[in-house]
């Protein structure tokens, strides 16, 4: 594989340490774009592919190792698997710089369909992995009693010897449904309790950005 100098992400924000997005504390990076287009979706922004931030993986790799205290790094969107060229160069580089984080994936894609893809980036991104949360948001489904997952059709896979689902019921102690940081210029907000999350209303009442 060639880690070419002209390959970017294009990136919607990212967040330095979030305990809503995966195991511990986590680096988040959110990309744009998404054609699973779920219906129900609260993060419809981040669905049309059109310029954001392209930023070069070398760059993120920068910024994540940059941070302290987190234990690994979370990719979500928008759809990752889109950009699965990019994100597999960020992670091939993250590895060199810090082998010791791990790295979680959510996909609006299920499972059988990533491991069937025929781009061979895809296969590549799951081989680097830990864990992927799979499948495509339903909101007749939507049970916010759910670990990292929106509806009940939604799967957790686990991909390395790094976790196991006997760590799930401590997850689900220590990983808040919804979850706010502030930054110098703005609150972001994050979690998987969506527009029903009481912190959610208030932000958007107050005139948070979606």
């Amino acid at each position: 594989m060639s880690l070419t100098e002209n390959l970017y992400l294009n990136v919607t924000k990212t967040l330095s340490h979030s305990r809503a997005n995966g195991p511990g504390v986590r680096a988040v990076i959110w990309v744009q774009g998404c054609t699973v287009g779920c219906d129900g979706c609260y993060s419809k922004s981040t669905h049309p592919h059109k310029r954001v931030n392209l930023i070069p993986p070398a760059e993120l790799v920068s910024w994540i190792t940059s941070i302290n205290g987190i234990e690994g790094i979370t990719l979500s969107g928008g759809e990752p698997f889109e950009q699965a060229e990019a994100v597999e160069v960020l992670i091939t580089l993250l590895k060199i710089m810090r082998p010791d984080l791990s790295v979680f994936l959510f996909s609006g894609y299920e499972y059988d369909a990533l491991v069937a893809s025929s781009n061979p980036h895809v296969g590549r991104l799951i081989e680097l992995s830990d864990m992927v949360c799979c499948g495509p948001f339903v909101s007749k489904l939507y049970d916010v009693t759910l670990l990292w997952r929106g509806s009940s059709n939604q799967q957790l896979v686990y991909l390395s010897d790094r976790y196991s689902p006997s760590q799930e019921a401590l997850w689900i102690e220590s990983s808040p449904v919804e979850e706010i940081k502030m930054n110098a210029t703005s609150l972001e907000y994050t979690g998987f309790k969506g527009k029903d999350g009481p912190l959610y209303r208030h932000l958007r009442t107050n005139g948070m950005n979606e």
